[in-house]
């Protein structure tokens, strides 16, 4: 998450001028913004005593010494970031803001110098001052904030730079991914992931390929079965051979449709870059015949002091602020509802949006599944609850990873059983040696696949257990094999998130079209009620859905958290993250929500349309006041102090009305 700061960010509008600057030490540039605009203040103050009052040349040119002296200490505290900015505008070739702010302070400062030198005239020193601490201000309000929300992350993170290989001996080498040749045979050890995407060569076991391909519960692999790249063995080895070079992974294109997506800029980038061809040259062309004008009627003192009252009052601070405030106010909101989003960008975005697309597993569900069901057979040698509470036990000493859907069910204290060995049977589930504490009597215990456990001749009372369970669809299924007879069938289903119905009416209401769409079977998507739900979805294929909604003019909201996620996200015109998901996932998006948020998605869209309404309003201000301001100093109506006052007056009224949003009830406003 690591985007070029954009014209909603402060006085910045090139879509390049970054806030690392800040990063570092935020707390220092509060210091210095106080100290400067102390500075500021007393060089106003001393400067309109001096210039409108008596003095003799001694005293007015020590003055000037003093005022100099202090505007060049606020120069000094705050004036790196503006010439970075200038600096960097050059090597790109291009304007922005920043030549605007340039031409106003260095106007007045060279007015002002030219009158120190001379011994006579005006000196207008606070009004650099003054601009500097507005355009510090600016880049630090909106700096500051977005510099907590970024991160970078790469899909190099997400997956090792190596793996091993078998050679022809059968021994192990590393090998870098890429190097890998379609063909060759890779080693994916337990808990690690698959490099390549294959088919099984040799091997057992369950898989997790939640963030890959979004099905929620782990899938056995063995031998033949097609596996794709980031799928993780739970249970067991694997041996794959690779079915595509190591650089033409599935997980490759997916990076591939990430970075296109970056490459391209944002509305608002293109928006700024044309403001600011006109901008600059109009305002500086302004100035220029606002001079030329005073300097052919006047003099060279009433041309100097009107020029400088245009470029002081077209200084962009109130446009700087005006759109940045009302989205950092608003995303204030966000946060309080456990959304956290990169940039105001990001807001304007999802304000715009009229379909909101959502992944299922892990973001609409929990990744982890849940004991809704555990029934046993009529001639089972234990009671239920006795037998759930040994398959507690033996599931918390496996560590596989449904154990989590029986951690409820173990006992406090001491039980008749006591386990003596563990072992996981790949691809199929657990196993476990048990004793009895007072008789000593041994019993074995297996609990995983039933047709990876169960015979022919079990079909028939698997069949009566699974209709007594009454699991839902998609349910997975489990089967307790105590002593070799089939004991009980356990039900495992997903945790979907609570409030599903109401958000989907929420989102009607808001009117924003919904869509489902997983890599999970199509019983377990159509269970969350969704009006339109789309199973068995692979990682491109909902890129191609979003690309295919955006072609028809509709502006795509995806809130997913796998790497399967990760192209649409990047590919849509906003997107959020949970926090739990793939650290890719995370990258990309424009934001990430706490798992509680993920039903309030109407509510923010609501704050983000009302922060966009506020922002607009705002910007409609301040062009109104520039395109008044402009004419006004032109015809020279204006001093250049009071324009810098007009100026300031002007972004605090900016301030002043993203303030009052911020501490209004926004639930009324979005209603």
């Amino acid at each position: 998450m690591n985007p070029a700061a954009t014209a909603s960010g402060g006085a910045c509008a090139a879509p390049s001028c970054h806030t690392a600057w800040l990063s570092a030490t935020p707390a220092s540039w509060w210091w210095r913004i106080g100290i400067s605009a102390f500075l500021a203040m007393n060089t106003m103050t001393v400067g309109l005593a001096v210039n409108t009052s008596e003095a003799s040349d001694a005293e007015r040119r020590a003055i000037h010494l003093v005022l100099l002296a202090l505007t060049v200490a606020v120069f000094a505290l705050l004036g790196k970031p503006l010439l970075d900015g200038l600096v960097e505008n050059a090597r790109a070739r291009r304007l922005s803001l920043e030549p605007l702010f340039a031409l106003g302070l260095g106007g007045a400062f060279a007015a002002s110098l030219l009158a120190t030198w001379r011994g006579h005239g005006a000196v207008y020193y606070e009004v650099s001052a003054i601009l500097l601490v507005i355009y510090s201000l600016g880049k630090v309000v909106t700096g500051e904030a977005e510099n907590r929300a970024l991160q970078a992350v790469s899909l190099a993170a997400s997956a090792a730079e190596t793996c091993l290989v078998e050679a022809g001996d059968g021994a192990l080498i590393e090998k870098r991914i890429a190097d890998v040749a379609a063909g060759d045979i890779v080693a994916a050890p337990a808990g690690s992931p698959v490099a390549v995407d294959g088919a099984v060569e040799r091997g057992s076991a369950l898989c997790r390929v939640d963030a890959v391909t979004g099905e929620s519960f782990l899938v056995a692999k063995s031998p033949g079965d097609a596996v794709p790249a980031g799928a993780i063995p739970a249970d067991g080895a694997l041996w794959v051979r690779a079915s595509a070079p190591g650089a033409q992974r599935s997980l490759d294109q997916i990076a591939a449709a990430i970075e296109r997506s970056r490459a391209e800029p944002s509305p608002l980038e293109r928006t700024a870059a044309r403001a600011a061809l006109w901008l600059t040259p109009f305002v500086a062309g302004s100035s220029v015949l606002a001079a030329l004008y005073w300097w052919l009627r006047a003099g060279a003192d009433a041309a100097l002091m009107n020029g400088l009252a245009v470029l002081v009052i077209a200084c962009p601070c109130a446009l700087g602020f005006a759109t940045p405030l009302a989205l950092w106010a608003a995303m204030s909101r966000f946060a309080l509802r456990g959304a956290y989003l990169r940039n105001g960008e990001a807001l304007e975005r999802i304000a715009g949006c009229d379909v909101a697309v959502f992944d299922k597993t892990g973001t609409l569900t929990g990744v982890e599944p849940r004991l809704s069901g555990f029934v046993t057979a009529p001639d089972c040698a234990l009671e239920r609850a006795e037998l759930l509470e040994v398959v507690a036990a033996v599931e918390r000493l496996s560590g596989h990873p449904i154990a989590q859907a029986f951690r409820a069910c173990a006992a406090g204290g001491e039980t008749r059983f006591e386990v003596r060995g563990v072992r996981l049977l790949a691809g199929q589930g657990v196993a476990a040696e048990l004793r009895e504490r007072q008789s000593g009597a041994a019993h074995e215990l297996r609990l995983g696949l039933a047709e990876k456990l169960l015979g022919r001749e079990d079909a028939t009372a698997w069949e009566s257990l699974r209709g007594a369970a009454g699991a839902a669809p998609g349910a997975r299924l489990l089967a307790a094999v105590w002593d070799g007879r089939l004991a009980a069938v356990a039900v495992l289903e997903e945790a979907p998130v609570p409030g599903l119905a109401d958000l989907w009416k929420d989102l009607r209401e808001a009117g924003i079209e919904c869509l489902l769409v997983s890599g999970d079977e199509a019983a377990r998507v159509q269970a969350l009620g969704c009006p339109d739900a789309r199973a068995s979805m692979q990682p491109l294929e909902k890129l191609e859905l979003v690309r295919g909604l955006q072609a028809q003019g509709r502006r795509v909201l995806f809130i997913g958290d796998g790497i399967n996620d990760a192209a649409a996200m990047a590919e849509s015109h906003a997107s959020l993250a949970v926090e739990s998901g793939a650290a890719l996932a995370r990258g990309v998006a424009h934001g990430v929500l706490r798992p509680a948020a993920v039903t309030r998605i109407a509510e923010l869209v609501r704050i983000a349309r009302a922060a966009r309404r506020l922002g607009r309003s705002n910007l409609a201000y301040a062009a109104a006041y520039n395109l008044t301001g402009i004419p006004v100093a032109a015809a020279g109506l204006l001093h250049p102090v009071f324009s810098a006052l007009v100026m300031t007056c002007s972004s605090l009224m900016v301030v002043w009305r993203a303030a009052a949003f911020l501490s209004a009830d926004l639930e009324a406003q979005a209603s």
